[in-house]
């Protein structure tokens, strides 16, 4: 399992970066079969990276180092289509308009997850040392969030803050609480929850 965990680990660093080699020189020497090789091999990583990580973009995983080798891959993939498509439509008018159309979805999909990306990177390794990132499944929706799943954690300054998952449809917010959920500090160990009182008591 270990052995797994370090292959997939390697995969996830070293693929990105043949894919890009293949996409550069794909563009210089006007290649395609080097575009097309890049294509595969972002794809493949970025698969196996999206089930690594449970196939949740939002949560622990996507730290600041995971959140930028996905966004690199994502962004070889997008420039990769976004290359074979042109080469495919160079001599038929209806299929450029087609393309176009669909490289225009590809950008903004592809825009989208890289802002939850980084949105959910900053959230997380924004928090207190020692604390974890919680995610709770409430009863109800509360007022602050139209998702019954949300993701909580403490700040470096002691407060709580969430991430709202799709609050605007297509991204995820963060928000701080004016006052501490008991079950936020009941999921902490003692010296977290003696550390976040005590800046709370500083920030009062």
């Amino acid at each position: 399992m270990e052995s797994m965990h370090i292959l997939a680990k390697v995969i996830h660093c070293i693929f990105p970066l043949i894919a890009l080699t293949l996409l550069i020189i794909g563009i210089k020497r006007n290649a395609i079969y080097y575009i097309i090789s890049s294509l595969w091999i972002s794809l493949i990583s970025l698969v196996i990276h999206y089930q690594t990580s449970g196939g949740e973009i939002l949560g622990t995983y996507f730290n600041y180092l995971n959140a930028t080798i996905y966004t690199i891959n994502l962004l070889v993939l997008c420039l990769s289509l976004v290359c074979v498509l042109w080469h495919l439509s160079n001599d038929n008018v209806a299929f450029k308009i087609v393309s176009s159309l669909f490289q225009s979805f590809i950008v903004i999909g592809a825009l989208l997850v890289v802002i939850n990306l980084w949105i959910n990177a900053y959230f997380i390794e924004s928090r207190l040392i020692g604390t974890p990132v919680m995610q709770v499944a409430l009863l109800e929706k509360p007022e602050y969030c139209d998702y019954r799943y949300i993701f909580y954690k403490v700040a470096l300054d002691g407060t709580v803050h969430y991430l709202c998952p799709n609050h605007y449809g297509l991204i995820p917010s963060i928000g701080r609480l004016s006052i501490s959920p008991d079950f936020i500090a009941s999921q902490l160990s003692i010296p977290s929850k003696k550390q976040m009182l005590l800046l709370q008591q500083k920030r009062s």
